[in-house]
């Protein structure tokens, strides 16, 4: 959910929970305003009754009067002065149902000294209805104050949360091997221009360290490459004499193929280097199905020493613009992955369609998670001896130019596939 829809709606949330209680007390007080009026009116009433009943010889029919229900008794007895107001229940005859009244009851005594009581019933429905109106007025009023407040504190904070979304779109579009800085715009927002301030300053930091790991593992790759040479070279004039026994020969190998996967190690971490700081420009119109043979001819012995037969499925010839080198390396790793993690007398497919490519072989289903094998120094439990980087330079040139690469196993088989190639008929 987006900040600003969670501001929005938890205002609206407050804001009609606000109305709901500023509603009832409004009700409340309407209620008491009312029925305040409403007994001033009866109180009224009474005393220009008992001002008649005072001062007159013969009471009149005050329903006629007031226009509403009112009962005036005259007793022969003194009475002791009492009354109230409240409201009742009793019978409309307008209505014909039942209905609320206000009653106003009081007993006293006349200066004639005879008694009498006054009941004086007068409906509340004019003032319930007026009431209604009211607060039907009120909510139209603020359910339109409301809407037209939320639509206003959006569009303000729509407004206001613009240069956050600049900051967003900079961060997301900017890359750390990049020599351009993360350069973000000045607002007139204290807060925005605090926090480019400091994303500015961390990336430069980032950057920086970032330059100084890729110089320092640039270096060690490149200056490891020569005392490893010699060292291969010593090892293979050592292993070539013939006084060593069985065991010396043995410590020999052992060195002699750690040295070799060291070395691949580091040939690995240095092309992975130089396709990150982007080294091979130069693209060319290459034969995506020259490349393929070429790469079977090259492991043709080892093909032929496991019995792998190979199935060609080249629906036209298809050439990509990619660099000459990163073509054969992609290749020619695909195919070694495909023979290594292949089974005896096994079987490869390949497949160049109009803009994708698959190397299909068999082999033995994986434990490992098939993501894990694009990262750096990932390998299947079924080739321990590999070293883990042939995948993740498959990835990386895919990266570099596009394309993606996706597996799956199904019936048997191990299946890579390159899609989105930019293939040219």
């Amino acid at each position: 959910m987006k900040l600003l829809t969670r501001t929005s709606r938890s205002y609206i949330y407050i804001s009609v929970m606000v109305f709901i209680i500023s509603g009832f007390i409004i009700f409340n007080m309407l209620h008491n305003i009312f029925k305040r009026q409403l007994d001033e009116t009866l109180n009224e009433e009474k005393l220009l009754i008992e001002q008649t009943i005072n001062y007159s010889d013969s009471v009149p029919d005050f329903r006629l009067v007031f226009g509403h229900m009112i009962d005036v008794t005259i007793l022969n007895s003194p009475q002791k002065k009492a009354g109230y107001i409240r409201d009742t229940l009793m019978y409309d005859s307008e209505l014909g149902t039942f209905a609320s009244f206000r009653h106003l009851f009081s007993e006293n005594t006349s200066i004639s000294n005879k008694g009498y009581t006054i009941n004086i019933y007068k409906p509340l429905r004019d003032s319930e209805k007026l009431i209604t109106e009211i607060v039907i007025s009120l909510s139209l009023v603020f359910t339109s104050l409301l809407l037209l407040l939320v639509l206003v504190n959006y569009f303000i904070a729509r407004r206001v949360w613009v240069p956050f979304y600049r900051i967003l779109h900079h961060l997301s579009n900017y890359e750390i091997n990049q020599a351009v800085p993360l350069e973000l715009a000045k607002t007139d927002i204290y807060e925005f221009n605090l926090l480019s301030q400091a994303l500015e300053k961390m990336s430069k930091k980032i950057r920086l360290d970032y330059l100084n790991l890729k110089e320092f593992n640039e270096n060690a790759a490149h200056e490891l490459q020569t005392p490893l040479a010699i060292i291969k070279t010593k090892l293979e004039l050592l292993i070539q004499k013939e006084n060593l026994d069985e065991s010396q020969l043995k410590l020999l190998s052992a060195v002699f193929e750690a040295t070799t996967r060291m070395s691949k190690l580091n040939q690995g971490l240095l092309l992975i280097s130089k396709i990150e700081n982007n080294q091979f420009l130069q693209t060319e119109k290459i034969d995506l199905s020259k490349i393929l043979d070429k790469t079977i001819d090259h492991f043709g012995e080892m093909i032929n020493h496991r019995g792998i037969a190979v199935f060609k499925n080249y629906q036209h010839p298809a050439f990509l613009v990619m660099n000459p080198v990163l073509a054969e390396i992609l290749i020619t790793n695909l195919v070694s992955n495909a023979i290594r993690h292949n089974i005896l007398n096994g079987r490869i497919e390949l497949n160049v369609q109009q803009d994708t490519f698959t190397i299909a072989n068999t082999g033995i289903i994986m434990k490992t998670d098939p993501r894990d094998l694009f990262q750096r120094f990932r390998k299947s439990e079924n080739n321990p001896d590999s070293v883990g980087l042939g995948l993740s330079i498959v990835q990386k040139i895919a990266n570099l130019y596009q394309l993606k690469v996706d597996y799956q196993h199904h019936a048997g088989f191990h299946t890579l596939k390159i899609s989105s190639m930019r293939l040219i008929p």
